[in-house]
C-alpha cells in the first residue's frame, strides 16, 4: 500500500498547479505574440522550417537590393552613352560639312567644336558612380587618361551583381570596348585627328574619318545593346524575386503564425482548467496552502 501523507499531497498539488499555470502562460504568450512556435522545444521540425524560410527570405531581400543597385549602374550607363551617341552624330554632321568648307575661319570653328565634343565625351567616359569610374571595369579609374594621347586607364573585369542563387549579371560596359581602345582606333584620337586635319585644310583626310566614326557608332551601339539586355535580365529577375518572396512569406505565415480563433479558445480553455484545478485542490486540501494561492 502506498502511503499518502499531507506533505506528499501538497507537493503533488503544487506540481499540478504549476503544470496548469505553465500551460496557461504558454497559451497567453502565443496569443500575445501571434506566433505558434515560441522556442525550438515547442516544435523542433516547425522551428527548422521557420529558420529555413527566414534564411531564404533574407537571401531574396539581399538579391533584390543587388538587383536595384545593378539597375542603377545600367541606367546611368545607358543615359551617359545615349549622350555620347548624340554628340557623335553631331561630330559626324560637322565632318560632312567640312568636306565643302574652304574658308579657314569656318574650318577653325568646326575644329573647335569637334574638340569640344571630344572633351564632352571624355567627361562622360570618366563618369563616377559611388566613387567608382563607371566605364573602368573594377578599377578605381579614371577610365580614359588624357595626356600626350588618350589611353584606357581601367581594367577589363566585369562588375557583377548576384540577383539569384545561381544568377550573376554583368552590369557594366568598359571604355576600352565602347570607345575603341580594344580595336586600336579610339574615338578620342579620331576626333583629335579630325580637328588637326581641319586646321591644316586637309579636307580629304577629314572625310576619310567618316568610316572611323561609323565604326565608333557601331561599337557604341553594341555597348547600348549589352546594357539593354542586362536591364531586361534584371527586370525579369526582380519580378521572379517578388513572386518568390510572396510565396515564401505565405509559407512562413502558415508555419509560424497562430490561428487567432483557436488561440483564443486555447487560452480560455487553459484559464478554465487552471481555475478548476485550484477549486478542486482547495476542497481536497482544506485548509491548506491552496487557500492562500486562490
Amino acid at each position: 500500500m502506498v502511503r499518502v501523507t499531507q506533505e506528499g499531497m501538497v507537493h503533488s498539488a503544487l506540481l499540478r498547479l504549476q503544470e496548469r499555470l505553465s500551460s496557461l502562460d504558454t497559451a497567453g504568450k502565443r496569443l500575445s505574440s501571434g506566433k505558434a512556435v515560441q522556442v525550438a522545444s515547442d516544435d523542433v521540425s516547425g522551428m527548422n522550417r521557420i529558420l529555413g524560410l527566414r534564411a531564404r527570405i533574407r537571401a531574396g531581400e539581399q538579391e533584390a537590393r543587388n538587383a536595384a543597385d545593378g539597375l542603377t549602374w545600367l541606367n546611368v550607363a545607358d543615359t551617359k552613352l545615349q549622350t555620347v551617341s548624340d554628340r557623335m552624330h553631331r561630330a559626324r554632321e560637322l565632318i560632312v560639312r567640312a568636306g565643302s568648307t574652304n574658308d579657314a575661319t569656318a574650318r577653325e570653328a568646326l575644329a573647335s567644336e569637334i574638340e569640344s565634343i571630344r572633351d564632352d565625351i571624355l567627361s562622360v567616359a570618366n563618369t563616377k558612380i559611388d566613387g567608382r569610374a563607371l566605364f573602368a571595369g573594377t578599377s578605381a579609374g579614371p577610365a580614359v587618361v588624357a595626356g600626350a594621347g588618350y589611353t584606357y586607364g581601367g581594367d577589363l573585369n566585369d562588375v557583377q551583381r548576384r540577383i539569384g542563387a545561381e544568377d550573376l549579371v554583368t552590369v557594366n560596359v568598359n571604355a576600352s570596348d565602347v570607345f575603341g581602345f580594344t580595336d586600336g582606333e579610339n574615338l578620342f584620337a579620331t576626333l583629335t585627328d579630325v580637328a588637326t586635319d581641319l586646321r591644316s585644310g586637309n579636307t580629304q583626310a577629314v572625310l576619310g574619318k567618316l568610316d572611323d566614326m561609323d565604326r565608333a557608332q557601331q561599337r557604341l551601339s553594341a555597348g547600348l545593346a549589352a546594357i539593354g539586355a542586362a536591364t531586361n535580365h534584371i527586370d525579369a529577375a526582380m519580378v521572379r524575386n517578388d513572386d518568390e518572396q510572396i510565396t515564401l512569406k505565405g509559407e512562413l505565415s502558415k508555419v509560424e503564425d497562430i490561428d487567432m480563433a483557436a488561440a483564443i479558445m486555447e487560452l480560455q480553455t487553459q484559464e478554465v482548467a487552471y481555475q478548476a484545478t485550484l477549486g478542486a485542490l482547495s476542497r481536497v486540501l482544506q485548509p491548506s496552502l491552496v487557500d492562500f494561492l486562490r
